[in-house]
């Protein structure tokens, strides 16, 4: 068993050659350009997903290996999660026995094990020297396929080969980009499972509301369980809005200040708790990272107050989705998220 630490960024297919040229400024031991090939199992009632976890064969050249990922953590973009391999002779089926291999199943379902869906992928792979550090660089660019539907993939995964989360944080933050870029917590095996099946929009009205309501029924406080919930929410507020299209909630005038709202909502609870933030920067003993979060998160509200300003005037929903679009996708928020997850680490 291995231990991926890694952080997630979605971006445009402009990105590469950015990245192509920043990476010259560091020491690179390895470079080099495959084509990754992954198929997906699961048994028919999606057993594995119901546990959180992805089963894939991958070719590699003229290799295969069987790889379950387990359950992990994933803050903003940083993901920590179980990864266990077992090499194999050929493609087949996995079978139950070869999970039992992997990982200590208490019980496994009686049905056979089906391919679900597929991401095919181009990959340019960097290792470089960065620090006390070595880091994977690797550019992703290609298709999720399930049945008839598809979606393309354009991410960049940079992940740590040692001990030291700081020097990931700083290296990441060193990146030139703008614009066009997330930190995204969906694998690709999740974004594979909910690749052509229904989905429906979060009603975070009322999630923000049951939220409140916990929070005041509660008799003791617990800060940094607090913060985690709160950063959770917004990770899923931000991811959904980001995967669905924007016609979704520019349709009517409603539907663009229910989204928007939700990030006023957001923002509002973490300029009127800067004390919840204060008693987790103590506890964590973090004290040095808070004037900048804060600052960070007062930007952004500030922001999404102007944009339900100019949606009021000009009741024009589709600009000031596409507005909300560029903020979530912006240098700012970019930075913001680094800040984050520096603070829950």
């Amino acid at each position: 068993m291995s231990n991926e630490i890694e952080i997630k960024l979605a971006v445009s297919d402009q990105a590469f050659n950015e990245l192509e040229e920043h990476l010259k400024n560091f020491t690179c031991l390895v470079h080099k350009k495959q084509f990754l090939s992954n198929t997906y199992y699961d048994y028919p009632d999606h057993f594995l997903a119901k546990q959180k976890m992805g089963l894939r064969i991958r070719q590699e050249d003229q290799e295969l290996t069987l790889t379950l990922k387990t359950n992990g953590e994933v803050v903003g973009g940083l993901h920590s999660r179980p990864e266990y391999n077992l090499p194999l002779t050929e493609k087949e089926t996995p079978t139950n026995a070869q999970l039992r291999e992997l990982y200590p199943f208490e019980e496994l379902p009686n049905s056979t094990l089906q391919p679900i869906f597929s991401t095919d992928f181009n990959r340019t792979f960097w290792l470089v020297e960065f620090q006390q550090s070595k880091i994977e660089v690797a550019f992703d660019q290609g298709k999720i396929i399930a049945g008839e539907s598809e979606q393309p993939i354009c991410e960049i995964e940079f992940e740590l080969k040692s001990d030291n989360v700081q020097d990931l944080f700083d290296f990441v933050e060193t990146l030139p980009f703008e614009r066009d870029i997330y930190f995204s917590s969906a694998s690709k095996a999740k974004r594979g499972y909910l690749l052509g099946s229904k989905q429906f929009l979060t009603d975070w009205l009322n999630k923000w509301r049951d939220f409140l309501k916990e929070e005041r029924e509660e008799s003791a406080v617990d800060f940094c369980e607090k913060f985690n919930s709160v950063l959770k929410m917004e990770q899923k507020l931000l991811e959904e809005t980001l995967f669905f299209s924007p016609a979704l909630f520019s349709q009517d005038f409603m539907k663009t200040v229910e989204r928007v709202g939700a990030f006023f909502n957001l923002y509002h609870y973490y300029d009127e708790n800067g004390k919840n933030l204060e008693a987790v920067a103590t506890e964590k003993q973090k004290e040095t990272l808070l004037p900048a979060l804060l600052e960070s998160n007062q930007k952004i509200f500030a922001e999404i107050r102007d944009l339900i300003r100019f949606h009021s005037e000009t009741k024009d929903n589709e600009k000031t989705i596409e507005k909300l679009t560029a903020l979530l996708k912006s240098r700012v928020y970019f930075e913001r998220i680094i800040k984050l997850m520096r603070f829950s680490a």
